[in-house]
């Protein structure tokens, strides 16, 4: 649901954003054990409340069931390795997959590495992910929304860091993600991840809407 504008105003909607981005990176990077499900259970939580929104996917993290919950772990921890892992899905979660020729792959991952540097950001990989896997591309959303959060009163860092992200956005993610979203919800046998492949084309489209309308209220693009 795209945010109103008067919400595009607020603080709360600014971190709303940094959390739901760490919170999609980390769901493909990382496996749903109890643990995690509690934590990203708490945060969907959080995120309606700054948000003051939901989607299907915060909606479905809220109401996990905590009665069987331990069960419910396990069977996403299975389906989680069936589909990264083993590799039921067609293509893995990175963008060079998605790219028709040698030359366009080679292209996106450096130019992926002086964005990065550009901003200052180097990752901390776990599992030697690839600079253009989806977690690393949504982890580097995170941190840039986390700059514009952070200096909402700079109207000079607020314009970098929005035409940063709607840059990304556009030519970087949505060019892809959204086919990688349709193998991962075919692919996918538990509501878990076909609810995010389900959710995050939405989210990424309404986001940079909902930066281009922030940006016109805050005067940043002229």
């Amino acid at each position: 649901m795209t945010v109103k504008m008067e919400t595009c105003m607020k603080t709360d909607w600014l971190y709303s954003r940094v959390m739901t981005y760490r919170l999609l990176s980390e769901m493909l990077q990382r496996r749903p054990t109890l643990s995690k499900l509690i934590e990203w259970r708490k945060e969907a939580g959080r995120i309606r409340i700054l948000s003051g929104q939901s989607n299907p996917l915060i909606s479905m993290l809220e109401n996990i069931p905590l009665t069987n919950i331990i069960q419910y772990a396990y069977d996403e921890c299975v389906q989680y390795d069936q589909l990264f892992t083993e590799q039921r899905l067609p293509h893995h979660p990175r963008a060079s997959e998605y790219l028709l020729s040698a030359q366009e792959r080679w292209s996106y991952e450096a130019t992926l590495n002086s964005i990065y540097a550009r901003a200052g950001i180097a990752f901390k990989k776990m599992d030697q992910e690839t600079d253009d896997h989806i977690g690393i591309e949504l982890e580097f959303m995170s941190l840039l929304a986390e700059r514009m959060a952070e200096n909402e009163g700079n109207i000079l860092e607020q314009h970098t860091a929005i035409k940063a992200q709607a840059d990304f956005l556009e030519n970087y993610m949505l060019p892809w993600v959204p086919a990688f979203c349709h193998e991962l919800d075919a692919a996918a046998d538990h509501t878990l991840y076909q609810t995010w492949a389900e959710t995050v084309s939405a989210y990424l489209n309404e986001d940079l809407h909902n930066l281009r309308v922030y940006a016109a209220e805050q005067q940043l693009f002229r």
